[in-house]
């Protein structure tokens, strides 16, 4: 993980200087840590120069996770019925159960509220949401991906701010 954490140290930093190289590397960055990097999108926050306002970069966040959103959704749409199969082992249904349970009654809200967390890795939960999606019913793509959006601005906000008001320089 430290070297994997190095190149992309040196990718970002080596990218900084030039505003819209950076802010296509955070967007192409935000997309594949929605659909299969383990690594929450904060870690390529930290490197979002000063100068740049910061809604800038926390729109492209927003975006790349959107678009990573549509990808999970049908990945999700796709193996659904494989996944939800391993329901006879009896941990792995009562998760799957009271997963369930909460995206059936928080929907929409649970997703923000989850996704807008700081430091909290994407794919996870958000495969959990795809999954858990029925086919489609519980969820609809176009809301999906928008509530991906959102989320996906206020926490690249908060991080920012956050980053700048306590002078952190990485």
């Amino acid at each position: 993980m430290s070297s994997l954490w190095n190149q992309l140290y040196d990718f970002l930093v080596s990218r900084s200087g030039d505003p819209a190289t950076f802010l296509l590397s955070l967007f192409v960055f935000s997309i594949a840590a929605t659909i299969v990097l383990p690594i929450p999108v904060e870690s390529a926050l930290v490197f979002v120069p000063r100068d740049m306002p910061f809604i800038i970069p926390a729109l492209a966040v927003g975006l790349g996770k959107g678009v990573g959103a549509i990808g999970v959704f049908y990945i999700g749409a796709k193996i659904e019925k494989v996944i939800l199969s391993f329901g006879r082992w009896g941990w792995f249904k009562w998760l799957v159960d009271n997963s369930e349970r909460f995206v059936r009654r928080y929907g929409y809200f649970a997703l923000f509220a989850i996704m807008a967390i700081p430091l909290m890795t994407d794919t996870i939960p958000l495969y959990i949401f795809s999954l858990l999606n029925k086919e489609g019913k519980l969820m609809r793509l176009r809301w999906f991906v928008l509530v991906n959006v959102l989320a996906g601005v206020v926490r690249a906000s908060i991080v920012i701010l956050t980053v700048r008001q306590f002078g952190w320089n990485f």
